[in-house]
């Protein structure tokens, strides 16, 4: 079994699906933590959060500031940027299924000695902090305050 750490997919399906089998993934065999933005800027967004959301408990993921960026235009608050490549998922038959699977995503995911944040603490914060003030927001944006949420994002 194999743990494999992968950041920023931004959207970017066809080279996610070609390091993959680089590296040989086998998602009964091992995991992949990945480290926020699975989507925008590349065209594969929508693939992206599919095939991750299908990956079940083999793929471990955090939030990051373009999955943050999604929620909030699904919710109706921001408005996409010139280059930002979401409409796809905007507009997909499975859209509410999708937004809601990232919104439940964590902020902070804590293994061992491991600690995994899409983009860093603060200096000053321990581990222990990051993970508590994670699991007094994660609630909120999973649930039904999330769009208030948002809204003042």
């Amino acid at each position: 079994m194999a743990t494999y750490a992968i950041g920023d997919i931004q959207g970017c399906y066809d080279e996610f699906r070609e390091l993959l089998d680089l590296i040989g993934f086998d998602a009964i065999r091992d995991r992949l933590w990945l480290v926020g933005d699975l989507v925008n800027r590349g065209p594969g967004s929508l693939d992206v959060l599919r095939f991750v959301k299908g990956l079940g408990d083999s793929a471990v993921t955090v939030l990051g500031n373009h999955d943050f960026h999604l929620l909030r235009i699904a919710a109706g608050y921001g408005r996409e940027h010139r280059s930002d490549t979401l409409g796809a998922i905007l507009a997909a038959p499975d859209r509410e299924e999708l937004v809601d699977w990232l919104a439940q995503r964590p902020l902070v995911h804590r293994e061992g000695k491991w600690l995994m944040v899409h983009a860093g603490l603060i200096p000053s914060w321990s581990a222990d902090r990051a993970e508590a003030l994670a699991r007094e927001v994660e609630p909120v944006l999973a649930g039904e305050q999330r769009r208030a949420f948002l809204e003042r994002l």
